[in-house]
């Protein structure tokens, strides 16, 4: 939910904290519940905000059922991407569906609309069950707008083994321990050629898998337990609006779009309030804005509870301090972010503050 405004440090405009959730799949492509229902999961969360993203079409959006359900705004994407081929998009802000499997056309299409991407699940690596294959990225050589660096239900089956699976499925959110290296690294290594927006998506679909030869079935990560977890926290220059649907879309597509928003895992302990900013000669400066270089750089760091708080350059660990603010100041250049553990987990992870010379 929204909480009261924040003047990070005291200088710039107030930020609004508007907390949702994306990657979310309905009876209408491979998950088990229909919007309404899902809608009504979130709101039991207090979340204010979700994005359906079923499969290789915008069937909600075209019957109408985007819109407000109770106290939920409830907008529709799309993951796009043949399931008999690797490259799978998560799209934002269209009106169609691009006739296409190849990624570089699928990133572009969605581009020429006027709306924006990420690759879902970009480092997938699971052989263990045939039904559960995995669908990484390999198109590296397209240009994205962004990357899920943290994904809930990728990282369950990537630590699903034929021993452990009950104990899996009885407790899923013990899975998630933190973003794949890999993924982190990669996402670094792009913001030093052109900004590319980091995104955490719950995946949902609620499947129900059979055990014991199909005696029973089980719902693996219903709805209901994958919104206590992973959660996207946008950064609005005003409330999300609750009457009209066109002004809060368009609140939560450019808070996403632009990269006003940090994820994080709410089992670890509710992230409302978390703060990462930056101060070069007295202006304020937000994820994920470009710096020139050239003039010392003041980096702020407030998490609203204790943990270990790193600042990264590059992805590699400049400071770290343990408890609830970092403080950094630095003339150097480089892709700046912050991560916040607790309990040995991954807990919030921003966008970053890139202090390089924009070429592109």
């Amino acid at each position: 939910m929204s909480i009261k405004s924040k003047k990070y440090g005291g200088t710039g405009d107030p930020v609004f904290e508007s907390v949702g959730a994306l990657h979310i799949h309905t009876t209408y492509s491979d998950g088990t519940g229909t919007v309404p229902d899902v809608a009504g999961y979130a709101a039991r969360h207090k979340l204010e905000w979700i994005i359906i993203t079923d499969h290789e079409h915008l069937r909600a959006k075209d019957l109408g059922e985007e819109g407000f359900y109770s106290s939920v705004c409830v907008l529709v994407g799309s993951e796009l991407g043949d399931e008999k081929h690797h490259n799978h998009y998560l799209a934002f802000g269209i009106d169609k569906v691009p006739n296409s499997s190849d990624p570089d056309v699928i990133v572009r299409s969605v581009r020429d609309q006027g709306g924006f991407g990420a690759i879902a699940h970009p480092h997938e690596k699971r052989d263990v069950f045939k039904d559960m294959p995995p669908y990484p990225w390999t198109a590296w050589d397209v240009r994205i707008d962004g990357i899920e660096i943290w994904n809930q239900l990728s990282q369950w089956v990537e630590g699903l083994t034929r021993i452990n699976r009950i104990h899996h499925f009885l407790h899923p959110l013990k899975s998630l321990t933190r973003p794949d290296p890999e993924t982190l690294a990669v996402w670094d290594r792009l913001n030093l050629d052109h900004q590319v927006i980091g995104f955490v998506g719950v995946d949902a679909h609620a499947m129900r898998y059979p055990l014991f030869g199909g005696l029973i079935h089980v719902k693996v990560f219903h709805y209901k337990v994958q919104f206590r977890s992973l959660r996207t926290h946008l950064l609005l220059s005003s409330p999300l609006d609750k009457e009209n649907l066109t002004i809060a879309e368009n609140q939560v597509l450019t808070a996403l779009r632009t990269g006003r928003h940090f994820g994080a895992n709410h089992r670890l302990g509710k992230a409302d309030g978390f703060i990462f900013y930056s101060v070069v000669n007295g202006e304020r400066v937000l994820p994920a804005d470009c710096i020139e270089p050239g003039n010392p750089v003041r980096f702020v760091v407030h998490t609203p509870l204790d943990a270990e708080i790193i600042l990264l350059r590059n992805g590699r660990e400049v400071v770290k301090t343990q408890g609830r603010s970092l403080e950094h100041t630095s003339d150097q250049e480089g892709v700046w972010r912050v991560e916040a553990h607790r309990k040995g987990r991954g807990w919030i992870y921003s966008n970053p503050i890139r202090v390089l010379k924009e070429t592109h």
